[in-house]
């Protein structure tokens, strides 16, 4: 019976160790066809809002993507104060964006709701928005992805340069600046059938181990 026990267990730590660790993969690359900023971060001394224009034109590559003319738009709102540290500021935003194939996110290739952490080294030309989920917010939809294929972990980052003003704190929060983007989005499949079948095993030695008549009380 101990035999049992431990070769049941060994299966479901093995299924448990080998279940592949969720990579994302990347859903598409962008980069503004711009040559102008077209980031407008806005601040009051409390609260920074940072957008991107219904309209603004992007070109797509890689994944599930590539083509030129897509439009991006992004909303977002800082939800904490800008701290400080080793020369660097870092604040966290909650907002939205969406990349179509008309302006304002209708014929959705991609949207997504979240909340993320921004930094960038104080007095420096850039700025980096990054979401990774987990540990932080990320929900993304698509008219052409399969839901199953938008799953955590999941990323969505922006790279903000060319600064307008240097990157720096006003009051409690980031200072105002216009900005020229790059960034990317990138998710993980639904897990391999082959890993739900091995810790299925295992699950079903652990049901056999707790019903047989020769466990001990």
């Amino acid at each position: 019976m101990k035999r049992l026990l431990t070769i049941t267990t060994a299966i479901v730590a093995g299924a448990l160790f080998f279940h592949p660790t969720a990579r994302a993969t990347l859903i598409t690359s962008l980069a503004q066809e711009s040559g102008s900023n077209t980031v407008i971060a806005t601040d009051n001394g409390v609260a920074t809002n940072i957008n991107i224009a219904s309209g603004t034109l992007v070109t797509l590559g890689g994944g599930a993507f590539n083509v030129a003319g897509a439009s991006f738009q992004l909303a977002a709102t800082s939800i904490d104060a800008a701290q400080q540290f080793a020369g660097f500021v870092i604040q966290h935003f909650s907002g939205t964006f969406c990349v179509s194939s008309i302006a304002g996110c209708a014929g959705n290739y991609l949207s997504g709701v979240f909340t993320d952490a921004a930094f960038g080294a104080i007095g420096g030309p850039g700025l980096t928005v990054q979401v990774s989920n987990p540990p932080e917010q990320l929900v993304l939809a698509s008219n052409v992805v399969p839901a199953d294929q938008l799953l955590a972990p999941s990323s969505f980052n922006l790279t903000f340069v060319n600064l307008s003003n240097a990157l720096a704190i006003d009051g409690a929060t980031i200072g105002s600046f216009t900005a020229s983007f790059t960034g990317d989005v990138s998710a993980s499949a639904v897990p391999e059938p082959l890993s739900l079948a091995v810790l299925g095993v295992g699950l079903l030695g652990l049901g056999y181990v707790r019903r047989s008549p020769f466990r001990r009380a």
